[in-house]
């Protein structure tokens, strides 16, 4: 499933480009239902569906660039397999150097995809569904590497 920007996180995304002042962060977090990303989405959908599994919690990725944040945005070549576009060079940042991991506990869960809300605004920035789910029981690892580009 390709990665998707609703309408909402659309509206919030030139908000935040255009309207200056502090940057939220963003939380990163995992949904467990079948659902297929539409640009009609909100948050609600989402959060609705959150996962339910032991020592499950959002992850914060804080809105800078830097050490332990995003990294300096570069032009590279799109990622993906295949790529996302045909031009030759996109922008391009990456989450930090390392992705960010869940461990799940005694509760498992299946988890169909993730979703990256507005700590403050709650507002839907983006959602993926995997492209096949992932059942997760005790002991094991779920990692996602955040990443932006655009064309």
């Amino acid at each position: 499933m390709a990665f998707l920007v609703p309408h909402e996180g659309d509206v919030q995304l030139l908000t935040d480009l255009l309207g200056g002042g502090t940057l939220e962060n963003w939380l990163l977090g995992l949904f467990h239902a079948n659902i297929t990303p539409s640009e009609t989405d909100t948050a609600a959908a989402y959060t609705a569906q959150e996962a339910t599994f032991t020592n499950y919690a959002r992850k914060t990725l804080t809105r800078s660039i830097g050490a332990g944040a995003w990294n300096t945005p570069v032009v590279q070549a799109p990622g993906g397999s295949p790529a996302w576009t045909a031009r030759a060079q996109v922008g391009h940042s990456q989450y930090g150097s390392t992705s960010q991991t869940w461990t799940c506990g005694a509760t498992g869960d299946t988890i169909y995809g993730y979703f990256i809300i507005g700590a403050t605004s709650g507002k839907l920035i983006c959602a993926e569904a995997f492209a096949a789910p992932r059942t997760l029981v005790s002991g094991d690892s779920l990692s996602i590497t955040p990443v932006f580009e655009n064309a």
